[in-house]
């Protein structure tokens, strides 16, 4: 049986199930990305400025490199998750 993944993913953290003929491997990666800061409409406090150390796309281009590296040479992938992670990460692949 060659390697089979599944890849929920967003911005935050993935997880990535490998099935393989030996078994099962679960592995979680995160991101560091600090949550969105939002307010209501109307609302007149100014967010904090974010860190772009932990909110930059280089940041983001780390974290997917360090899922694709996690996934091996599977056979087959699939991925889920919310958001525009999914579509992120194969552009970058």
């Amino acid at each position: 049986m060659k390697n089979q993944v599944g890849l929920w993913i967003d911005h935050r953290e993935s997880i990535v199930v490998i099935v393989t003929g030996e078994g099962e491997e679960t592995k979680k990666i995160t991101s560091d990305m600090e949550k969105h800061v939002r307010f209501p409409v109307g609302h007149r406090q100014v967010p904090k400025r974010i860190s772009e150390t932990t909110n930059s796309p280089g940041h983001l281009n780390k974290y997917y490199d360090k899922v694709i590296t996690s996934i091996g040479d599977a056979e087959s992938i699939l991925i889920f998750g919310p958001g525009e992670a999914k579509g992120e990460l194969e552009k970058t692949a």
